[in-house]
């Protein structure tokens, strides 16, 4: 008999619970994929109202994973982003052997699929983010004053994109390090990066040169 801890997850407000990611239609896909089984026990039902950026302010999932942990169950979401748009948070997941995940949408998926998948939901991230930079600059162009403009707030905006540029690093790590431990130069690891569709945050593709500066400057692989 299949074991699952049922998890769903939506950001908050309006416009996401009416959305494809709301929680009636998380639960219609994640019944359809129950109703294909022959044999089953849901253990139980968790669901969470919080950013998926905020990994480390999500209760309810971490309640979800020591159940499923402790009865030996598989957790059950209904598409990828529900868990983490992050890649290196589902690298950490794949990581763990304790755990186990399926997918409603994407059944077949191994954790090589899963891995290609979790790279297409970042870079969808991505543009989104660069989708709203656009805005701002043309929102700029028209003379829309967006925060207080001056020289003090140069420090604070390089920081932000110090950290930004970490965070971002840490996202592609899980695909960097393995390759570069195998012994792949730059240019190859460039090249991967820009098959599966990853991006560099203003949405162009990798050189090796950049590849290099986030892996020795922020993630301190030579």
């Amino acid at each position: 008999m299949d074991k699952f801890v049922i998890y769903r997850r939506v950001s908050g407000g309006l416009n996401q619970i009416k959305s494809g990611y709301g929680l009636d239609v998380q639960s219609t896909e994640i019944d359809s994929y129950l109703n294909g089984l022959t044999d089953y026990k849901i253990i139980d039902d968790f669901t969470e109202i919080a950013s998926g950026k905020d990994h480390k302010n999500r209760p309810i999932l971490q309640k979800a994973i020591d159940t499923a942990i402790k009865t030996n169950s598989t957790i059950l979401i209904s598409r990828i982003c529900r868990l983490s748009r992050d890649l290196e948070y589902w690298a950490a997941f794949m990581k763990n052997t304790k755990l186990k995940f399926r997918i409603a949408t994407q059944p077949n998926a191994d954790n090589f699929m899963i891995s290609i998948y979790a790279a297409m939901v970042m870079k969808d991230r991505q543009e989104i983010a660069r989708r709203t930079k656009s805005a701002l600059r043309e929102a700029r162009k028209r003379g829309v004053k967006l925060g207080v403009a001056g020289s003090k707030n140069i420090k604070k905006a390089n920081d932000v994109k110090i950290r930004k540029a970490q965070e971002f690093a840490n996202q592609i790590k899980p695909i960097i390090l393995p390759l570069r431990n195998q012994g792949f130069s730059y240019t190859e690891i460039a090249n991967r990066l820009n098959v599966v569709g990853i991006g560099t945050p203003r949405g162009a593709k990798f050189r090796a040169a950049q590849v290099q500066k986030y892996a020795t400057k922020y993630l301190e692989v030579s």
